[in-house]
């Protein structure tokens, strides 16, 4: 994935499933020697084809991550999942794509509560309670953008296990309580 050099737990994913109607520009990119998404986006759009083609592909990226983690319950993709998601809410909202950046937090937000739990329970102090704090500001943005009980409940949810996180880890109260604040 040399797309994402910055997530070198790429390496432990399993593409052997992947299919995508870009297998030509991919391989392309891979023998041009560049890295990176930037890069990738340029390289694309030197080639005459458009930020529409490399949002679908990030997302496609993205979808094939959650299916190997749902279907197969495949531990490698949770962190490049999370990152992956990541990269696209700043990607998309930057490059004028806000619908589909919303599209997939409503969809996708529950399983992403899920993955960073996982990564928390796997990971030391300063890890864990990163990535389940991004996880319950991620609901705390769910709520706030789609006011539907679901994300209510979700987020509840999700201060929840912040909130043993933190206290596993023995950070303190007064952390806890800015939780509440969603800061």
């Amino acid at each position: 994935m040399r797309i994402f050099p910055e997530i070198p737990e790429f390496d432990e994913v399993d593409f052997s499933q992947y299919s995508t109607p870009y297998a030509a520009v991919l391989e392309a990119f891979l023998e041009s020697g560049k890295t990176g998404l930037r890069e990738f986006e340029e390289f694309i759009e030197e080639n005459g084809g458009t930020k529409v083609e490399v949002g679908r592909f990030l997302i496609s990226i993205f979808q094939y991550l959650l299916i190997r983690y749902r279907r197969y319950g495949d531990e490698n993709v949770e962190v490049p999942a999370f990152k992956v998601f990541l990269t696209l809410k700043g990607w998309l909202n930057e490059n004028g794509f806000e619908n589909d950046y919303r599209r997939l937090l409503h969809s996708f937000v529950g399983y992403l509560v899920d993955i960073a739990e996982k990564i928390a329970e796997k990971s030391d102090c300063e890890l864990g309670p990163a990535y389940m704090k991004t996880a319950y500001l991620l609901t705390i943005e769910a709520e706030e953008t789609f006011g539907e009980e679901y994300f209510s409940e979700l987020k509840k949810k999700a201060g929840e296990i912040l909130t043993k996180v933190y206290k596993n880890c023995g950070i303190n109260e007064a952390l806890l309580e800015k939780r509440e604040e969603g800061c």
